[in-house]
């Protein structure tokens, strides 16, 4: 009898201590409970550079293409067979299309032309104008962005501490999302499908500019690059004043010269001999 009510007792501390000590997905513990995935940016920092207009037809030429790359897929895997090999990265990530994916790539193409490219729907809109499910609509977006058609941010709001969350700062709010057709895939189009190459002498002056820049990018201050490589606004701020700080200390030890060091007198180098009064 002692024996069951030791059994017992140990059963409802291990009880206790499982519902006190809650972890979150990771298996690390979430002290601030705050519901924000990783990657979150924060909302009204970063939508303009992130959202970019279409072009007109350009919305309807991407869904065709993703649609034409789904109906190539058993054409792709039936010539990979007869050649005895198997599917490229390429291939394998154009075996991701279904057409459950298309249809929420179509409704989100609709609203990026009706809304000038500003995309930020929620995950029950897309489920009502698709008609499919949450899952359907979840498998969609990360199939999507597998292939390459679809590019993601999630975004956070702050919001003020509560009772049950006292340490949380953010909370998520809805994605920001563009799309694309990624160059990789191009191949796999027909050839009326296909863009017209670019002249010679375009292509050459692109790859020109492009050698400029980066020449121009090496000769960079320190500051200057923790301005425009970093987009974390705490991370920045620390970079730029660690950059401030080496600046200074290597103005310290290259002194500008005198102006008038480097004439050369009769009477010797430098100030000793250029004036009476040197």
């Amino acid at each position: 009898m002692q024996a069951v009510s030791v059994a017992r007792a140990s059963f409802m501390a291990l009880e206790r201590i499982t519902l006190t000590h809650t972890r979150a997905r990771s298996g690390g513990p979430n002290p601030t409970r705050a519901k924000v995935h990783p990657n979150s940016r924060l909302a009204g920092t970063f939508e303009d550079d992130f959202f970019y207009s279409y072009a007109k037809g350009e919305t309807d030429r991407i869904y065709a293409r993703a649609a034409e790359l789904e109906d190539q897929k058993n054409a792709i895997r039936r010539s990979a067979k007869a050649e005895g090999r198997v599917l490229t990265p390429d291939e394998r990530r154009i075996m991701l299309l279904t057409p459950g994916a298309l249809r929420i790539l179509k409704v989100l193409l609709e609203l990026a032309r009706t809304c000038s490219g500003k995309v930020f729907p929620t995950w029950e809109w897309i489920e009502q104008k698709s008609g499919r499910s949450r899952a359907t609509v979840h498998r969609a977006l990360k199939n999507l962005a597998a292939v390459g058609l679809l590019d993601k941010q999630r975004r956070c709001v702050p919001i003020e501490p509560t009772a049950d969350r006292p340490k949380a700062k953010n909370e998520q709010t809805s994605n920001v999302y563009r799309m694309r057709f990624p160059n990789c895939l191009v191949r796999f189009l027909p050839r009326k499908m296909q863009p017209v190459p670019l002249p010679d002498d375009v292509v050459q002056s692109e790859s020109d500019r492009v050698e400029a820049i980066a020449a121009m990018r090496l000769w960079r201050s320190p500051r200057q690059v923790a301005a425009e490589d970093f987009e974390d606004a705490g991370l920045r701020r620390i970079m730029l004043s660690l950059a401030t700080a080496v600046e200074r200390q290597e103005s310290q030890k290259n002194g500008q010269p005198h102006i008038d060091s480097s004439i050369l007198w009769e009477n010797g180098i430098g100030l000793v001999g250029q004036r009476p009064d040197a």
